[in-house]
């Protein structure tokens, strides 16, 4: 089954120096690649921020063609100073647009920061499995959700962060603080606006196969209202989630960040689908 996993992995409190401090998954994840029975998989999109300084990421996995060698793999910077300071920013791209690494079952990946005594770090990242037993997802095209020229319409959803900094925060039902959300009837879930930025809005739904999916929202992606769209526009295939109206009350939002407590009231960007509408078949 097609399937898509958010992954979050934190630093709390670093020891600081050159690659001295490794990310350990944050309670309910794991990083180790799930045991997939065939096709592939990839890491194909990433963030991450440092709470307070500048950090650089050496990211590798235990199979060389992921990441190349065990030394240092993926390098990549977080300017976390930039955009007027420490502490604002909430998260950077770590890949590139159209930039993936290529992972494998059960591989463990290894992931060290290097940046100042102090600091917490959080990074997050989406995993795509061709054939991820029992994930069961439902996802489609934007074509496809497109083609009725359907109503657009955006629910308000109030998760808050975990007073631990880069966990995730309590289950916030997507029901609890709207409930419009038209029973029987499929909804395209397009993406997220914010009043402050985070570093990770995150969903889980039925429709997800109960995996955690989740958006970067930080200084620079504080425009992802169409940010399943794009996301599914840049790899040509059907990443828009869709939920049934009916299950708003067990789809649940989660927020991670690199501040505590964080409430950046979230709206969730939808098109109300028709009611003739069939969603695809999980493959």
């Amino acid at each position: 089954m097609h399937a898509v996993q958010l992954t979050t992995a934190t630093i709390a409190g670093a020891t600081g120096g050159t690659f001295a401090d490794s990310f350990a998954a944050a309670t309910g994840d794991s990083l180790t690649v799930a045991t997939y029975s065939s096709g592939g998989a990839r890491v194909f999109s990433a963030w991450g921020i440092d709470s307070d300084s500048i950090a650089e990421i050496a990211w590798y996995y235990g199979r060389t063609d992921s990441t190349q060698d065990t030394t240092y793999g993926l390098r990549t910077m977080i300017p976390a100073v930039a955009l007027g300071g420490a502490a604002t920013n909430a998260s950077f791209n770590i890949l590139g647009q159209r930039q993936q690494i290529p992972v494998f079952s059960a591989d463990v990946p290894t992931i060290k920061a290097s940046s100042t005594g102090s600091d917490d770090l959080v990074m997050a990242y989406l995993t795509e499995y061709d054939n991820l037993p029992g994930a069961s997802a439902s996802f489609d095209s934007w074509t496809n959700v497109n083609a009725s020229n359907p109503p657009v319409v955006s629910f308000v959803c109030n998760a808050v962060a975990s007073g631990t900094v880069g966990q995730y925060g309590s289950a916030r039902a997507l029901n609890t603080d709207d409930t419009r959300w038209v029973a029987q009837r499929y909804y395209a879930i397009l993406g997220f606006s914010v009043k402050t930025q985070v570093t990770t809005v995150a969903l889980k739904l039925f429709e997800t196969g109960n995996l955690l999916l989740g958006a970067p929202m930080g200084a620079l992606h504080l425009d992802q209202r169409n940010y399943f769209v794009d996301l599914s526009y840049n790899r040509n295939k059907p990443l828009i989630p869709i939920m049934l109206g009916t299950n708003a009350g067990n789809g649940f939002m989660y927020i991670s960040d690199a501040e505590a407590s964080t409430s950046p009231k979230v709206d969730v960007h939808c098109l109300l689908l028709p009611p003739t509408y069939t969603p695809p078949a999980a493959t």
